[in-house]
């Protein structure tokens, strides 16, 4: 059954009737059957029919083909007339309606069917082009980009409010110009004009980044987009389809990112990563061209002490105006960073030795003149410096930093303000080279998994419910099955930019072992694995993330993990290692602050630096069962640990007295050779 509602006009009852009739048959509905009148359209509106049979034979006042005009005027009805058949004047007249069909009297059943069926359909198709069309509508009008339509001619048929809001032109205005009058794009590489060149002349379209475009009101953006060709059946275009997305803001942002991924938040310099593809740019540039430069490390002496006392704001402030004065004596050209700490360098650009000599020592010299005043204290201000020339010899970034490091830390071990000139065939230096050959038994090492994890057991004193923890201890294997100490390649591989690779090992490591002895149901896992990490990583916040998900990889709790980090490295950047371990902290995982007591031992930073335990140093714990003053130190260490919240830990507890005199003054937990030896992991 057919479900259309159809009304039937007509003044010849009997026709109506029979069409009536011949539809109820079929399973049609039939509304109703009305004769022409002055209330036709009144009844067509009350009814709302889905079609409408109106025969064009009138016999009263009113004329069937004025009905049939007023309906089609003011409905949009599928609209069927019949008439007498050999009636001319009334067959133009209904050509003039365009109906969806024309039967002629009499009217047959298959005829009149067919005639419906087809008004049906084109009536649904209508209605399906307009949903469609006004989808596309929709589309075109609340999409980010702009879409513009143009002709073969390249002039603008249509654009949506967003391509117009880009331009600057109305729609309407621009409708009708040449594309590149509304349209002003320029190739952001050689400032030539977009179009017409970008036209594709395949199928598939072109696309264009980062182009300039300048809108009707002078504004410029950077946009990305394309080109389609519309094709017709014919060989040529019919069209194009332009689309324009502004990515002015994302570029900004970027480049905020790009910039801040580079650069140094407190001073403005470069930082470490943007200094080394700088520097590595440079000795490209010298080994292509030839040339020299002089690359000079910087550090301000006696830092710690003013960031100690003063506090991390002094210590910042100070490095604040120690750059306004580098900037001062610099050239345009030269480049400067703040790798980390107090630590600069600069590479002084088309610059011999013995001119960076004299900018060195003239920059020494306004360092020594700045009076530094925190608190109405002055403190004395000196730089240690290293110089290295680079030549076209110079290949490596690692290298000569590493050099110019070496020439630094000469400088300040005669005494501060000094400065030093690398020179490889120094004997100094040779010593210092000589660590070099680890640089590739490390990387070796990495390669062929020769590292290994001991540990060591540390024991809870005060608590019986307390498990304890372990230090996980690196070893790397040699060749001949001996075993070489952190001692010999730990220093070399921090000089030399590889201690982060190492981190990541024991880190990754660590997390594997946890899993297979946790496997194992090992009661080794009951305690909490301790993982030293180095003061490169502790500096990189990025590291934090490879914490978490090689933790998450290997389904190791945070809590599982204590991490050491040494009193030095924790002074090195005092409010960034202290971002490092609160990241890591929120988490879950715990920190050790190792070796107190053998570098600056100040309790003032303690209070702001977020560790769980402190590493009484061994040098202080293994004779408090003889030392009378070191157990004081021990004892007030202690005490002191425990008004802040920490927990202490004693190391190199070698014999049993040391362990009871660590008990009694009140240590929570006791490391060393009396409580085991470091031996291999089960």
């Amino acid at each position: 059954m057919e479900n259309l509602r159809i009304l039937i006009i007509g003044d010849e009852e009997t026709v109506s009737l029979g069409i009536q009739t011949q539809l109820e048959e079929a399973g049609y509905i039939v509304f109703d059957t009305v004769p022409q009148g002055k209330d036709t359209l009144l009844i067509v509106e009350e009814c709302n029919p889905g079609l409408i049979i109106i025969d064009m034979q009138s016999k009263g006042r009113v004329d069937a083909f004025e009905t049939a005009r007023v309906l089609k005027k003011q409905t949009d009805l599928p609209m069927i007339c019949i008439s007498e058949n050999g009636n001319e004047t009334v067959i133009d007249q209904v050509k003039s309606l365009k109906p969806a069909g024309y039967l002629l009297k009499p009217v047959k059943e298959k005829d009149l069917f067919s005639v419906i069926k087809t008004a049906k359909n084109r009536k649904e198709a209508e209605r399906t082009t307009t949903t469609q069309g006004r989808l596309f509508s929709a589309i075109l009008h609340y999409v980010n980009d702009g879409i513009v339509a143009i002709d073969p001619q390249l002039t603008i048929m249509f654009m949506n409010p967003v391509a117009a809001k880009m331009s600057g032109w109305t729609e309407e205005d621009a409708q009708g110009k040449p594309i590149q009058q509304v349209f002003s794009l320029i190739d952001s590489h050689n400032l030539s004009h977009l179009i017409p060149k970008a036209l594709p002349e395949e199928d598939k379209p072109s696309l264009f980044r980062d182009v300039i475009m300048k809108s009707h009101h002078g504004n410029t953006i950077i946009v990305d987009g394309s080109i389609t060709k519309i094709q017709s059946n014919e060989d040529e275009p019919s069209g194009y389809v332009m689309m324009l997305r502004d990515i002015s803001e994302m570029k900004k942002l970027s480049a905020t990112i790009d910039y801040q991924a580079t650069h140094d938040t407190l001073t403005g310099l470069s930082n470490r990563e943007g200094f080394t593809i700088k520097l590595q740019d440079l000795l490209e540039g010298l080994k292509r061209n030839g040339g020299f430069h002089t690359l000079m490390e910087l550090d301000i002496d006696r830092f710690k002490v003013i960031n100690e006392t003063g506090g991390t704001a002094a210590g910042d402030e100070l490095l604040r105006q120690v750059t306004d004065i580098l900037r001062s004596i610099l050239q345009r050209q030269d480049i400067s960073a703040r790798l980390g700490g107090d630590e600069f360098a600069v590479v002084l650009r088309d610059c011999m030795i013995e001119d960076a000599i004299g900018v060195a020592q003239r920059l020494q010299n306004l360092i020594q003149s700045h009076k530094f005043v925190w608190n109405k204290r002055m403190f004395p201000l000196s730089l240690s410096i290293g110089l290295v020339p680079l030549t076209d010899k110079d290949h490596d970034t690692h290298t000569v930093l590493a050099a110019a490091d070496d020439a630094c830390t000469m400088a300040k071990e005669e005494g501060g303000n000094g400065l030093n000139v690398f020179q490889s065939g120094d004997e100094r230096y040779q010593i210092r080279r000589g660590q070099m050959q680890w640089v590739s038994r490390i990387n070796e090492a990495l390669v062929r998994d020769q590292f290994r994890l001991w540990y060591q057991l540390i024991d809870a004193l005060q608590d019986p419910d307390d498990p304890g923890k372990i230090e996980l201890l690196l070893r790397l294997e040699n060749e001949d099955g001996t075993f070489s100490s952190p001692t010999d390649f730990i220093p070399p591989a921090e000089r030399y930019g590889l201690i982060k690779n190492i981190d990541r090992w024991v880190v990754e490591t660590a997390a594997k072992e946890w899993r297979r002895l946790k496997k194992k149901r090992h009661p080794i896992t009951k305690r909490v694995f301790s993982v030293n990490l180095s003061g490169q990583t502790v500096l990189d916040l990025a590291f934090t993330d490879f914490i978490v998900k090689t933790c998450e990889t290997y389904g190791v709790p945070p809590a599982a993990f204590c991490f050491e980090v040494t009193e030095t490295v924790a002074m090195q950047d005092l409010t960034f290692a202290s971002k490092f371990i609160t990241t890591l902290r929120e988490k879950g995982f715990t920190f050790s602050l190792d070796d107190f007591g053998s570098g600056f031992s100040s309790f003032s930073y303690l209070k702001n630096l977020p560790v769980d335990y402190l590493k009484i140093d061994g040098s202080i714990v293994k004779d408090i069962d003889e030392n009378r003053v070191n157990y004081i130190m021990v004892e007030s260490i202690n005490s002191m640990c425990h008004v802040i919240g920490l927990k202490t830990i004693g190391e190199y507890a070698r014999n049993e007295k040391v362990v009871k005199n660590l008990k009694k003054i009140g240590v929570n937990y006791a490391q060393g050779y009396s409580i085991s030896e470091p031996a291999p992991l089960p």
